[in-house]
């Protein structure tokens, strides 16, 4: 962390470049309590972004989602107050922009490790071992892409090119096992994203955007913090409705988080009038898109992706990958990939006001906590979320609509208190921390969305469970 690749600069000497600080118009209509409220949160961005300038990257995210976190829990209708609507749509957008342009540009390709939690699993950082520099030009393959499309029914424009050539032979090679995995594991989502996709008025095609992002696992998490089945960063996924909170991440709810990319997917086509562009623009983000057309000209992607001291490495190859994937999955038994798909997901929706235990509900209703929490991934610990009205928990659909009415009769559970921050050290183990701080390790695992699993790194910053708890 904090180190450039060769071509790129740092943070720190890209200081200058950061987006300016949302301004903050004040005027006799807006209440003095409200103006205190976006200037305590814009102290806490302008705190972020001098973080960012010293590296401190895990700090900086912390100030943004500071910043964030204070308008959403100060109990103004953000939406129904045009002076602090505007200030907070500014105020993601900005973040959205940061998170995108510098976070990418700490990493090199040979900086990243290996994860070892399955759920906790890269997009594009899987592709790492694909070189778009050694381009494949085997005639064969170029016949080969010219006979799917002129057979495939594709409802986005495909390219046939060297970088779409050698992103294909990837995924026939080396990444074979990637697409063979992530294909069957989209069965569970395929129909639920295609009748989202029908209703926004979005090609269905698009679908292979979330395959090469996250392999349709909701918990995906990338090294930027992106998340869930479409990788939204916190900034992105506030402005789209997403809750983030301690409670519940909705990046990883399989139907809000497709609803909410959807809709960003058309802002995107709106902005660019371009698929690849949005492509693009979905990896690295639209303020840097504008900013790297503004500054060349140049409107083609294929043209931006050759500058490769402009663009990310993880963009360059975003595009080719997902228009690979895309002819891929239209000719899945011609190139020997799986038919047989995990089946769609199926379950009911019980409304719960109160946070309540998920092994209370298991009980409830004669199954597993394992299943409530696989039909609930949004859900970052063990209760339902408060201060969540009509919230829609999600239960198998072979459950007892009798016993549905017991849930909402169960006790509320109570939170687990947070009494202070660690600042991740060489060496630190969960359970060495729990027994450091006197606190129960499930404890500790579940105010930080962490499994046994997961992996520390040095600088990432854990909440500490009050004693209390334990």
């Amino acid at each position: 962390m904090g180190k450039s690749s060769p071509g790129q600069t740092s943070v720190a000497e890209n200081a200058d470049a950061l987006i300016p600080c949302p301004e903050i118009v004040m005027n006799a209509g807006v209440p003095t309590e409200m103006s205190d409220l976006m200037l305590a949160s814009r102290a806490k961005f302008v705190e972020g972004c001098d973080l960012i300038q010293n590296d401190d990257i895990d700090a900086a995210r912390a100030s943004f989602d500071a910043a964030v976190d204070m308008l959403l829990s100060s109990g103004w209708g953000i939406s129904q107050t045009p002076h602090l609507d505007a200030f907070f749509k500014d105020l993601t957008l900005q973040i959205r922009d940061i998170e995108s342009d510098y976070f990418f540009s700490l990493y090199d390709d040979d900086d990243w490790e290996e994860e070892e939690d399955d759920e906790d699993v890269p997009g594009v950082e899987n592709f790492l071992d694909l070189d778009l520099n050694v381009v494949l030009d085997d005639p064969a393959m170029r016949i080969a892409l010219s006979t799917a499309l002129r057979q495939g029914n594709f409802d986005i424009p495909i390219d046939v090119n060297g970088p779409v050539a050698t992103s294909l032979e990837y995924f026939l090679n080396r990444g074979r096992k990637y697409f063979e995995e992530a294909t069957v594991r989209s069965g569970l989502y395929r129909p639920l994203i295609e009748q989202i996709f029908r209703e926004e008025k979005l090609p269905l095609d698009l679908i292979n955007l979330a395959l090469v992002e996250s392999a349709f696992k909701t918990q995906a998490l990338s090294r930027a913090r992106a998340r869930g089945l479409w990788q939204f960063m916190q900034g992105t996924a506030v402005r789209y409705g997403l809750k983030v909170t301690s409670d519940i991440d909705e990046r990883s709810d399989p139907e809000k988080s497709t609803r909410a990319a959807a809709r960003y997917l058309k802002d995107l086509y709106e902005m660019f009038g371009d698929w690849n562009l949005v492509l693009a623009a979905y990896n690295w983000g639209e303020g840097n898109i504008r900013r790297l057309i503004e500054r060349t000209g140049v409107t083609d992607f294929w043209q931006l992706s050759s500058m490769p001291r402009r663009m990310p490495a993880e963009t360059r190859k975003h595009v080719p990958l997902i228009l690979a994937s895309t002819i891929l999955s239209h000719n899945s038994e011609k190139y020997g990939f799986p038919t047989e798909l995990e089946r769609p997901l199926s379950y009911d929706t019980v409304v719960v006001s109160k946070p309540v235990d998920l092994g209370e509900v298991a009980k409830t209703l004669n199954t597993s906590l394992d299943e409530i929490k696989r039909l609930n991934p949004a859900l970052r610990g063990s209760r339902t979320p408060a201060r969540y009205p009509n919230f829609l928990l999600k239960v198998p659909s072979d459950s007892d609509p009798e016993l549905y009415a017991l849930i909402e009769k169960l006790p509320e559970a109570p939170a687990i208190a947070v009494d202070g921050k660690h600042k991740v050290e060489k060496g630190d183990t969960l359970s060495a921390l729990a027994q450091k701080y006197g606190v129960r390790l499930a404890d500790l695992q579940e105010v930080n969305n962490l499994t046994a699993k997961s992996i520390l790194r040095i600088g990432m910053m854990l909440d500490i469970p009050a004693r209390s708890s334990k």
